[in-house]
């Protein structure tokens, strides 16, 4: 009788002790990948039962890690969270700099984030030629409240050819912001052309007064000036088919003229170009340290909180008579694609269609002042410079695109090193375009043979 017991009992251990060794054995399928900062981890969940349920752990990788918009995005998320007990979203996110060289190394990794920031345009085309991002096409054009619920023509900035593969998070287009009362204290008219805008930084230099707040130590914000005096001065059928990697030559003389054009500017900058990130340039705008700032539209909540009381205005970029484009708007939508490779492409898609659809794009206007392509999402604002912003967008008839983020790589790359070399008066227009006309040929080279950038 003891010995049965014995038995039993040893019996009994063994099963314990082989259940508790699955247990700790069972791998972890939502474990973060190493140096990613995120906001939580993967949990599972319990079914009426009791029973443990896996959650589908979805990863969200963004690049506004800046106060109040990371707690709008967290918020966002976690009330999706709530309304879907089986998704788990883990978010993750860089500055800007490090997260454009971040997400062009996990992308063709198997760490690549599910849902992830991604700029328009060639930035995210070339992850579309490679196959490592999904194409929404069918999953919009089969979703007619989806696709109603969206501004078109800001959608469409995500198309290449017939084929959308992502979906804009917050609109945004480059206007010249002008401090009012300096304008009103040396009686300066607001210019409509290139020769009046030049007459207004004589007057403001003139009166010791910086005419243009400028910071270019990034170079991109270079790329806006060129971009919007190019798309003046260049034929857009050229512009267009020099941004194509398989086609740009850049060999056409109005790039030069839209470089001697910038070299126009150079006198009426502040010290030190260069040497000064661009959030420096706006706050000193914002104190009155100078008369106008290049500034995109989704810089207006951060003026309001350098200087709540600063009475300034907005205007188009000054109309060059030329050969391209003037209704052309420079800026584009930046929003989210989806990894081809994600485990969870239908849920994916659910909470990409809830991230940018009008219901958050109600929240996010009235909460951090950015636009997403929702439909009435102004509906009950009272912020007049949000409302006049949104106007500029909403009545642009094309958007040309943020320039660097149009370019291939490698000519983005020779592009913004060439015009921060001008600026510094290190080379000519000439030899800058000499260079880029370089660049242009090795990539189509590079674009042809197949290779990756």
């Amino acid at each position: 009788m003891t010995k049965k017991i014995g038995r039993s009992l040893l019996g009994l251990l063994l099963i314990i002790v082989m259940i508790f060794m699955t247990a700790c054995s069972t791998p972890n399928n939502n474990d973060v990948p190493d140096g990613e900062v995120t906001n939580g981890e993967a949990n599972d969940g319990e079914d009426n039962d009791g029973q443990v349920e896996e959650k589908k752990v979805i990863k969200l990788f963004h690049r506004f890690p800046d106060e109040p918009f990371n707690s709008f995005i967290e918020e966002t998320v976690a009330q999706y969270e709530a309304d879907h007990p089986d998704i788990d979203i883990v978010i993750s996110s860089a500055q800007n700099q490090p997260y454009k060289e971040k997400i062009k190394v996990v992308v063709g990794s198997n760490e690549c984030p599910d849902v992830f920031f991604s700029w328009s345009g060639e930035f995210s085309e070339r992850f579309l030629r490679e196959g490592l991002i999904m194409n929404l096409t069918d999953a919009f054009n089969n979703d007619s409240e989806w696709k109603n619920s969206l501004l078109e023509a800001q959608v469409n900035e995500y198309r290449k050819g017939d084929v959308l593969y992502g979906i804009p998070f917050r609109l945004d287009a480059k206007m010249m912001f002008y401090n009012i009362d300096i304008f009103n204290e040396n009686n300066l008219e607001v210019p409509d052309t290139w020769d009046e805008f030049i007459e207004v930084c004589e007057a403001l230099k003139a009166k010791d007064i910086t005419p243009i707040a400028y910071g270019n130590k990034n170079q991109w914000p270079s790329s806006h000036y060129i971009g919007s005096i190019n798309q003046m001065l260049v034929n857009n059928e050229i512009r267009l088919k020099d941004l194509d990697p398989a086609t740009g030559e850049f060999t056409d003389p109005n790039y030069v003229k839209a470089l001697e054009y910038y070299q126009q500017l150079i006198p009426y900058f502040n010290e030190a170009v260069n040497g000064i990130p661009h959030d420096m340039a706006r706050n000193n705008f914002a104190q009155g340290k100078a008369g106008m700032f290049f500034a995109e539209l989704v810089e207006i909540p951060y003026l309001a909180d350098e200087n709540p009381d600063m009475n300034y205005g907005m205007f188009g970029f000054p109309l060059i008579e030329g050969e391209g484009d003037p209704t052309l708007l420079t800026g584009s939508p930046e929003g989210f694609v989806i990894s081809s490779k994600t485990k969870y492409p239908e849920e994916s898609i659910e909470f990409l269609k809830y991230f940018t659809g009008p219901e958050v794009g109600k929240k996010e206007v009235q909460q951090v002042g950015w636009f997403n392509a929702g439909v009435g999402i102004v509906d009950g604002l009272n912020d007049q410079k949000l409302l006049e912003a949104y106007e500029v967008i909403k009545n642009a008839k094309t958007m040309a695109g943020w320039f660097d983020a149009s370019l291939y790589s490698t000519i983005a790359n020779e592009y913004l090193t060439a015009v921060s070399d001008l600026t510094n008066g290190d080379i000519t227009p000439e030899d800058a375009m000499k260079k880029i006309q370089k660049a242009a040929k090795e990539a189509q080279e590079t674009y042809q043979s197949g290779a990756n950038e």
